[in-house]
């Protein structure tokens, strides 16, 4: 038998799922800013709530 293999189990693996409402504007503005910035939408929402903690 061929050992298994992919990618190993992670030990924080991301399984929850957020969804949220935006306008057409707005998800535009989003994603132009990430592609711009070179960061993930998840990443970019991460920084700016970190942002907004240090305030």
């Amino acid at each position: 038998m061929s050992p298994r293999t992919g990618r190993p189990p992670s030990d924080n693996p991301k399984s929850e799922r957020l969804f949220i409402r935006v306008t057409p504007d707005d998800k535009k503005e989003i994603q132009d800013f990430a592609n711009e910035s070179g960061y993930g939408l998840l990443e970019l929402l991460k920084i700016g709530i970190r942002a907004v903690k240090e305030k």
